[in-house]
């Protein structure tokens, strides 16, 4: 089997190693490619291939003959803004017998819009709302009692990992021994914020900050059907990635991840992201409706989702008979690889 992984970056090192080690013992070679030559994985791949962005209108060209070229079986996107992409260009680029790991344009639409999943699902998410000024802001940090005690955070639209998020508080935005701190959360002042929503046109989102265990839900579906499923409970992070962890079950976010894949006929890897609160109780915080880095945390665990996703993919039976390791515990290191 050969694989390609889009976004292939050192998040992806233990995802590519997921592939090589698979319960079949089967040879995958999996390729790579990039656009950033920073940020590309050159180990354990069996190629690094340096990539256009993919809002490069040539982008899908180049990767139409490239899978062409290569004999590509299996493309696995992992970048959250260029799935709408990769689904609309779809046939185009299974028309030499590659299959593409997408859900349908339609299912993207809400899955991979935040303030779409908070409009469908909004019994499973904290009170949020869309602003862009300072009115906004204000008018809804009122309304949820802010001032009174109900914290706040807020995020970008767009954006995934982390980036753009910070919690709101009138103490703790003073403290500068945080400042740039990996793994702590960024805090600021509603004061901030509204200066920054009334000088940069950004969609923000604004919402009631839900104080517990970050949890995610990772997933295997067969358009719209949960095949497999198994949740952790991250204890730290950096860059949006789980480093320290735990097999766990949550019920209650079970339930709601396969809610969700249901009414969005979600197709492949999925996985949601919750925050639980001490007494058990999850919110739902988005959907990644692609590979995360993560899942080979799952793998670990019991279930090698995104090998089998590519032998769904290609047809081929996959055992979903699995019993998962609960209270197995991750921490992630790095290496370092060198070259030239």
């Amino acid at each position: 089997m050969k694989v390609l992984i889009t976004g292939c970056s050192r998040h992806s090192k233990n995802l590519v190693q997921s592939l090589k080690n698979n319960i079949d013992g089967r040879e995958v070679q999996v390729i790579g490619i990039n656009n950033n030559p920073s940020n590309i994985l050159r180990s354990d791949v069996d190629k690094a291939i340096i990539a256009p962005s993919s809002f490069d209108p040539s982008y899908i060209d180049w990767l139409l003959d490239l899978c062409t070229e290569e004999k590509v079986d299996v493309i696995l996107p992992y970048i959250t803004a260029e799935l709408p992409i990769i689904a609309a260009n779809r046939e185009r680029l299974e028309s030499n017998g590659t299959k593409v790991s997408v859900a349908s344009e339609r299912t993207l639409m809400v899955a991979n819009d935040k303030v779409e999943m908070a409009h469908m699902f909004r019994g499973y998410m904290p009170r949020q709302t869309v602003v862009r000024s300072s009115d906004q802001i204000r008018e809804f940090a009122r309304s949820i009692g802010y001032y009174t005690g109900t914290p706040l955070c807020c995020k970008l639209a767009d954006k995934c990992g982390g980036t753009g998020f910070a919690v709101l508080d009138e103490k703790k935005y003073l403290e500068i021994s945080l400042f740039n701190r990996l793994g702590v959360n960024r805090y600021i002042s509603i004061d901030q914020l509204c200066e920054i929503a009334d000088k940069v046109d950004v969609e923000i989102i604004l919402q009631e900050y839900i104080p517990g265990t970050d949890y995610s839900v990772c997933v295997l579906a067969d358009h719209g059907k949960v095949e497999l499923m198994c949740g952790f409970a991250g204890y730290a992070m950096e860059y949006g990635a789980v480093t320290q962890g735990e097999i766990l079950k949550n019920e209650p976010a079970y339930f709601m991840a396969e809610e969700v894949v249901n009414v969005l006929e979600l197709d492949g890897n999925a996985c949601f992201d919750f925050i639980v609160r001490p007494d058990g109780h999850p919110f739902l915080l988005e959907c990644n409706p692609r590979i995360n880095a993560s899942i080979p945390f799952i793998d670990k665990a019991g279930a090698n989702l995104v090998y089998l996703r590519c032998k769904q993919l290609l047809g081929e039976p996959i055992d979903t008979n699995i019993s998962f390791d609960y209270g197995l515990k991750m921490v992630k290191y790095y290496d370092a690889h060198y070259y030239h």
